[in-house]
């Protein structure tokens, strides 16, 4: 799953804009973590134009940078790929609820390329694809 389809998941209403409550629900959909007034600073933070609404162009370039920059720091030696073995401790601290097992299985069904590694494409829709 793409954030573009993400955002249109949460679009409840299909205006093509997300409301305050659309992304809160989002937001916890992506980590059960995340308290109301960082869900309210978050929201205003990636509103760009301010008009109290998110695009599907601020949600999905919010997104997708926000997942880059976990990539990263997952990524401990920059070679832009995170050995599957270790996925488990980044799913786990993002809120995500699985065990080794199950992550793992989830693992190889996201690594298309058969490496072991999760490239950044990989990362994105293993991070998302449970939402």
């Amino acid at each position: 799953m793409s954030a573009k389809r993400v955002f249109e998941k949460f679009d409840k209403n299909k205006d093509g804009k997300l409301s305050l409550d659309e992304f809160r629900e989002a937001a916890l959909a992506f980590s059960p973590n995340f308290t109301q007034d960082d869900i309210v600073k978050f929201f205003e933070e990636i509103d760009v134009d301010g008009n109290g609404e998110l695009n599907a162009d601020e949600f999905t370039s919010c997104i997708e940078k926000m997942l880059m920059e976990v990539f990263v720091f997952c990524d401990v030696d920059g070679d832009g790929k995170i050995p599957a073995s270790e996925t488990y401790v980044t799913m786990t601290s993002l809120g995500k609820k699985c065990t080794e097992e199950t992550c793992a299985e989830k693992v190889r069904a996201a690594d298309v390329d058969g490496d072991g590694y999760l490239n950044f494409d990989e990362f994105m829709a293993l991070v998302i694809g449970d939402i």
